[in-house]
Order: structure tokens, then C-alpha cells, then sequence
């Protein structure tokens, strides 16, 4: 029996756990190849206009699957407590039955974590009988995609943090420090974000959201007069606080995509405390239409004004007025 999985979306962040599952079950999961340009116009022709860019690449991916028994659609409607996943997640698989191939059928369930593990379990056993697996197999191939989970979750930081060889850079110090922050399915994107975090590394040290832990994550949420539910906004807010704090970070980047709920919220909220802290901040948002040679522009002259800064930011000229809000120069 073979799974198919698209690669996109919840694939960033919780294919492990489906990879370990599947295969204690002794099933195959094949997944969609790399985002290319074909995937993409796939997923424009057949995903709606008003959806985001990553869902339209999950339609492309979804229709990329070939040869496999189901095409596996998890509705993941929460992966914590007190939470939800963005809005996206919790369409599936509806919103994208039209792009799945004709003649496969659609393997889902809903998990959420909101209702504790043992209906989580309960609901993954429904599953199971569709796949033709007792209780006692999925209860074990659940402990086992939690133990998969586990490690990708602590070793995910070394596999993003990799960095080029074969470049000249200039001692380590000197170097710029940006924190990248945004959603995991844009950042690990290359191909949607035009090699962005491959861009920036060859220019500068960089941080990423899951580079900060859980702890400091919530530390950095306390602030808020009200919590965030939605999983991902949480990630971003808590490591962006924190990285707006960090002395040694010299500029923030922010990833996002055209018409994303959830990010129009925090960004703002991010982009107030930067203004605040006097700390440099870019918003980056990516669709279909976005450029390679535009990016590279907006990247080189962001990265040029924090160096300027770096530079003369101490220095206060001897010569001309003082113009300033409590001055009377117009």
C-alpha cells in the first residue's frame, strides 16, 4: 500500500510524525516531488484565486501524486492545547477535493489536540480501520510517529542552519545577524521564496524562528493582554519578541504571503515593538507574481542601511542646525 503526501503545507512540520506512523504500519508514503514551475501552475489553475500561495501549492503538489493508493489529507485542527492551526488547515481536505487525481482516493483525519491524547488516538484507530489495521497497531504506530516527531523536533535547528563553504566571508563578528521569521512552510520553501533564506545566508548570520525553545517562546508571550490561538502566530510572536530584544540581532525580515490572515495581525504587531525599539525591520511578502531581481533589490539595500547604521550610528555632526520634533526649524 502506498500514501501519498504532498509536500507542502503540514509537510514542513509534521511529516515526521506521519513517517513514523505509516511506517510502523509497514505502508509506503511517497511524497510529491520539490516545488517546481509545473507544480506551481497546477496549483494556480485548479486552487481558488482568494486562497493564499501555499495552499494553491498544495494543489499543485496534491496533483503531482502519481501511482499511489490515497492521497493523504490530515485535517489538523489543533496540535496543542489552547490552540488552533491557521484557518487553512482546518479546510481540508474540502477545499482541495478538486485537485486531487481522478480515480484516488482521499485518506483524512481530524486530530485535535485540544481534546487530549486519548481521543486523538481514538480518532487515528477510526482511521485505522479504513486502512485495515486493529487498535492495537495504530496505538502502537502513534507512540512510534511521536518518537520521530521528538527528534526532528530537537535536531530540526542544526538541519536549517546550515552554511555555505565554499564563500570568503569576513571574520564572524563583522558579520550581520538578521532574524528571518515567519511561517515554516514559506521559509523552508525555496522554490515560492526564490531561495530567500539561501540569499541571506550568503550576506549574513541568520536566525530562525525554531532556533528559539518552547521556553523562551512563552516567556516572550506573557506581555500580551490576550493570548494568540493559532499555533504558528504563537512561534512567530514569541521568537520575534524575543529576537527584537537580542542586543546582538541587528535587523529583522519578515516572510509573509499575500492575503494572510493570521500574519496580518502579528506583523503588525511585530512591526509596532521594532518601531519601538529602534531595532530595522522588513515585511517580505511573497504571491505568484513575486520577482527574483525585486527581492534581491529590497535584500541588498535592507542589509546596505543596517550596515550604514552599524557604521554612523554614533556619530552626530558638528555642523547645521538641530532639526528634530522639539526643534522650531520647519
Amino acid at each position: 500500500m502506498k500514501i501519498g503526501f504532498p509536500r507542502a503545507l503540514f509537510y514542513f512540520d509534521f511529516f515526521p510524525f506521519w513517517a513514523g506512523f505509516f511506517h510502523h504500519l509497514n505502508i509506503e508514503v511517497v511524497t510529491s516531488p520539490p516545488t517546481n514551475r509545473q507544480i506551481m501552475d497546477l496549483g494556480l489553475k485548479n486552487a481558488s484565486d482568494e486562497t493564499c500561495l501555499p495552499l494553491k501549492l498544495l494543489s499543485g503538489h496534491i496533483q503531482a501524486l502519481k501511482a499511489v493508493d490515497w492521497v493523504f489529507l490530515p485535517r489538523m485542527v489543533s496540535v496543542e492545547a489552547e490552540t488552533y492551526t491557521c484557518p487553512k488547515f482546518l479546510g481540508i481536505p474540502e477545499s482541495l477535493l478538486s485537485s486531487v487525481p481522478t480515480g484516488i482516493p482521499v485518506l483524512s483525519v481530524t486530530l485535535n489536540w485540544r481534546k487530549g491524547q486519548r481521543l486523538v488516538l481514538k480518532d487515528l484507530q477510526t482511521m485505522g480501520e479504513t486502512l485495515g489495521k486493529s487498535k492495537i497497531e495504530i496505538k502502537q504506530a502513534f507512540y512510534e510517529g511521536q518518537k520521530w516527531q521528538e527528534k526532528f523536533q530537537k535536531t530540526r535547528g542544526a538541519e536549517w542552519n546550515f552554511a555555505p563553504t565554499n564563500l570568503e566571508w569576513p571574520p564572524e563578528p563583522e558579520r550581520l545577524k538578521i532574524a528571518l521569521v515567519g511561517h515554516s512552510y514559506l521559509i523552508q520553501e525555496s522554490y515560492a521564496n526564490l531561495n530567500l533564506l539561501k540569499k541571506l545566508r550568503e550576506k549574513a548570520r541568520v536566525e530562525l524562528v525554531q532556533h528559539v525553545d518552547q521556553i523562551e517562546i512563552e516567556t516572550n508571550l506573557l506581555e500580551l493582554r490576550k493570548k494568540l490561538f493559532w499555533s504558528h502566530s504563537k512561534q512567530i510572536y514569541g521568537a520575534g519578541n524575543k529576537f527584537l530584544a537580542d542586543p546582538e540581532i541587528d535587523g529583522i525580515i519578515y516572510l509573509t504571503c499575500f492575503g494572510c490572515g493570521t500574519d496580518s495581525i502579528v506583523q503588525e504587531l511585530l512591526s509596532r515593538k521594532a518601531r519601538q525599539r529602534h531595532k530595522p525591520y522588513m515585511v517580505i511578502t511573497l504571491d505568484e507574481h513575486s520577482g527574483e531581481a525585486g527581492l534581491i533589490t529590497r535584500l541588498e539595500a535592507f542589509l546596505d542601511m543596517i550596515e550604514r547604521r552599524r557604521v554612523h550610528e554614533g556619530y552626530v555632526s558638528t555642523h547645521g542646525e538641530r532639526l528634530d520634533c522639539n526643534s522650531n526649524t520647519l
